[in-house]
């Protein structure tokens, strides 16, 4: 049986990658399935053969578009700092001394506050992992789909489907904004479950509590 904490990487990959690439495929196959399949590859003929062709184009689209979503977070950075700018008492200030009196100082800076954190707690508190992980699924999903939104509003306003098209170019903002949202959320739920196990002394099970030493 998995472990919770591999379930939840299990459902970042089908929300950030499969999902917003499924929504992409059925939205654009009527624009590029027939470039697709009889030009590059073989139509498929029975139900299951479409089921597969849908499923691996979806997955493949969904990389693309989770490889652009990426290219989102430099702004997701300079809002968050503006709007939301980490104080000296702020949880991921805290969390930051906390790992740097823990690690040398190469490794400070090879891994950032987030990514020790959530190194952290999947070693010591699978449970607390998952919180962080499904808000992570929610924010990378809103990530996606901002680009999904963009991608099929340009489509549609070349297609002449102006409605549409500006529908689907509003979206873009209630999108960045729950994903602004979720992220937040999700680094600064891995600060507060790092620094609540260190003072309960549950960082690590063979060994005192960190503060304590």
């Amino acid at each position: 049986m998995a472990k919770p904490s591999e379930f939840y990487v299990g459902v970042i990959d089908l929300f950030a990658i499969l999902l917003p690439g499924s929504i992409a495929t059925a939205i654009l196959e009527p624009y590029v399935g027939s470039m697709i399949f009889g030009q590059i590859i073989f139509a498929p003929d029975s139900a299951g053969e479409k089921w597969v062709a849908f499923l691996a184009v979806a997955y493949f689209l969904g990389h693309l578009i989770f490889l652009l979503g990426s290219y989102i977070d430099p702004l997701y950075n300079g809002i968050r700092e503006k709007l939301n700018p980490y104080g000296n008492t702020s949880a991921f200030t805290c969390a930051s001394n906390l790992r740097d009196s823990l690690i040398d100082e190469p490794e400070q800076k090879a891994l950032n506050t987030f990514q020790w954190s959530r190194s952290v707690l999947l070693t010591c508190s699978p449970a607390a992992a998952q919180d962080v992980h499904r808000l992570e699924a929610d924010s990378k999903f809103f990530r996606s789909l901002l680009v999904v939104c963009l991608l099929v509003g340009v489509v549609f306003l070349f297609d002449g489907k102006v409605v549409a098209g500006v529908i689907s170019l509003a979206l873009i903002f209630p999108c960045f904004a729950r994903y602004y949202e979720r992220r937040l959320k999700s680094t600064t739920q891995a600060y507060i479950h790092v620094l609540t196990l260190n003072k309960l002394g549950k960082l690590s099970l063979s060994e005192p509590s960190i503060t304590e030493k």
